[in-house]
């Protein structure tokens, strides 16, 4: 039995989307790489609101060109002129799915946060919930340097 290249495009486009989202886990917490050797200055307060947001996601060339490529493989077959139009068409209509899908799919929930801190000042830190959920009220830490800033819970 012959498979067609079409199913050979979009079974591997189907095997590196699934790679792609692969991570090994580790039992202790991961930061980010640029936070790495980077002198962060601490300071304590209170959280005095929090607001639910959504951090956008990426928008790379990866999304837009597997888009693309899917969309064309699936109108191939086409002969002549209008098969090249279908095929060209498909294309571009796979690209800009592709990219608004990989936009969407990689969207993070966040929490912005504004905290009064000890000195009397207030300051507001957006991040990913997956970092912690805080709640008005909540004493914390906020790490502020190498041009970032986060929030965690005070443990002592």
């Amino acid at each position: 039995m012959k498979t067609s290249p079409v199913r050979h495009v979009v079974l591997i486009a189907v095997i590196a989307a699934g790679l792609a989202g692969c991570t090994f886990p580790s039992s202790r917490r991961i930061i980010p790489r640029g936070q790495a050797n980077v002198l962060q200055r601490s300071d304590t307060g209170v959280v005095t609101s929090v607001r639910e947001v959504t951090i956008e996601g990426e928008r790379s060339n990866l999304g837009m060109y597997g888009g693309g490529i899917i969309g064309a493989a699936a109108a191939s077959g086409g002969r002549g002129v209008g098969g090249a139009i279908g095929v060209a068409a498909a294309g571009v209509t796979g690209a800009v799915v592709g990219h608004a899908t990989e936009e969407a799919v990689t969207r993070k929930r966040a929490q912005e946060i504004t905290i009064r801190l000890d000195d009397g000042s207030t300051v507001v830190v957006t991040q990913e919930s997956a970092t912690g959920l805080f709640q008005d009220g909540d004493r914390v830490r906020v790490m502020n340097g190498g041009g970032g800033a986060r929030v965690a819970m005070q443990t002592n």
